[in-house]
């Protein structure tokens, strides 16, 4: 039987398999992106439902300053503030009474104030709350309460819009006290300390907006509804295949073989993979097999030295200029440390901004000059990234090895080097005991 012929019904479903699934997750992805596109629910409060206003000013206390309503019905009044002083104050009170199918305003995201000011001041101030209106010889229920804001104007117009985070909503379940409704109590003024002069404040309107549809109970329909969706269709593909599999066991054995195949071609690869592909330098895997061909009993020569180098401050590089600039850095320390390798040397990336150099036949006192070497070198170099100049330092641990010494024993010795090196100040060398 041809193979192409054979594997058919498998690639037309894994093809129809892939090509539901892209076509379900695009779906997904557009559906959630659309939840930006629904209409936004707004409640405008003023000027539809106004319940009671009034103004306010600490000449009814015996102050200096006077207010009065310009108009009534358009929410207009104007101050007149005289030898004004730290207790002057002057505004308007404002209550609200809004449907009783709108009271619940933990689903308004925002409030906007749309108002206009003339006056001497910069800044104005909004104080708003929510309360159940008293019945009997109960107190009133507040729901919503704490915002005061203070804002600056612009021209003459004041608009504002504040977000729900500014509110501090209690319990919403005093929603559900019968025969009652919410009522808003929205109070404007002028922010202290008031300036000599005539203050005209008109408040225009006030508008609550918010979702429809809260953006995670929207994620979650979508989310269940793509889920169910894919379910059903893999359940149905599955049944399916799993009847042309059973009558046709020589077809899986041939594609038992061809997986063991990839999988052997797979490690094959990756033994290949030995060099770190940003540097050019060993990788651990690569430097697992250069250890075996150099010390086949897995036993350190004397006078193998181990340098342990890590470039200082690294994280800063790609904090500040971003990881292609830190990239860039590693690039050029890596063409340094080259050259200081030998024919018999190995350079390898251990992790991250820190490098391992292993020398063999080499004593401590040229180790020590191969390390203060290359520290200067890494010193010097000015490399270039992008619009910016950056310099490095490295600290540096070396050790040397014992007769027949394991190489987890020598890098401990280097490393705690290397560590002691950034205790006592970075960009130097240390030598181990």
């Amino acid at each position: 039987m041809n193979d192409s012929k054979l594997h058919s019904p498998v690639r037309a479903a894994v093809s129809q398999l892939y090509q539901l699934l892209t076509l379900s997750t695009v779906v997904a992805v557009l559906a959630l992106w659309g939840h930006q596109l629904l209409p936004e629910k707004t409640l405008p409060l003023v000027p539809y439902y106004v319940h009671e206003s009034y103004v306010f000013h600490d000449g009814q206390n015996g102050g200096n300053t006077q207010g009065n309503w310009q108009s009534q019905q358009d929410l207009s009044f104007v101050c007149e503030v005289v030898n004004p002083d730290q207790s002057s104050y002057c505004g308007a009170s404002i209550k609200v009474k809004p449907p009783e199918a709108a009271v619940d305003y933990s689903a308004y995201r925002t409030a906007t104030f749309y108002l206009s000011y003339t006056g001497p001041n910069e800044r104005l101030r909004v104080k708003l709350h929510a309360y159940v209106p008293p019945s009997e010889q109960h107190y009133a229920n507040e729901v919503l309460t704490g915002l005061d804001y203070v804002f600056s104007k612009q021209g003459e117009l004041a608009d504002v819009t504040i977000p729900a985070s500014a509110w501090h909503l209690s319990d919403m379940n005093l929603f559900d006290l019968q025969n009652t409704t919410p009522q808003l109590d929205v109070v404007f003024d002028v922010a202290p300390p008031l300036l000599a002069g005539q203050h005209t404040l008109r408040v225009d309107q006030i508008v609550l907006q918010g979702e429809w549809l809260p953006v995670s109970f929207w994620y979650a329909i979508v989310g269940v509804g793509w889920l169910v969706f894919n379910v059903i269709f893999l359940g149905r593909l599955l049944k399916v295949q799993q009847a042309r599999l059973a009558n046709d066991a020589n077809r899986l054995s041939q594609l038992t073989h061809f997986s063991s195949h990839l999988k052997e071609e797979s490690e094959h690869y990756k033994t290949l993979s030995s060099h770190d592909p940003l540097t050019g330098a060993l990788n651990r895997s690569g430097f697992a097999l250069e250890f075996r061909h150099l010390f086949p009993d897995s036993r350190l020569k004397l006078n193998t030295a181990l340098l342990v180098i890590d470039l200082d401050h690294f994280k800063r590089v790609n904090d500040t200029y971003g990881h292609d600039a830190g990239d860039k850095v590693l690039q050029q320390c890596a063409e340094t440390l080259f050259k200081n390798v030998r024919l018999n040397d190995r350079l390898v990336r251990w992790g991250g901004e820190e490098f391992a150099l292993l020398c063999v036949d080499t004593s401590l006192q040229q180790a020590q000059l191969i390390a203060e070497k290359i520290r200067t070198m890494l010193e010097e170099l000015d490399i270039q990234t992008g619009k910016a100049t950056l310099s490095v330092t490295a600290s540096i641990g070396v050790a040397v090895s014992n007769h027949l010494e394991e190489f987890d024993a020598l890098f401990q010795r280097a490393d705690k080097a290397l560590y002691h090196a950034k205790e006592i100040g970075r960009n130097c060398v240390v030598l181990a005991d």
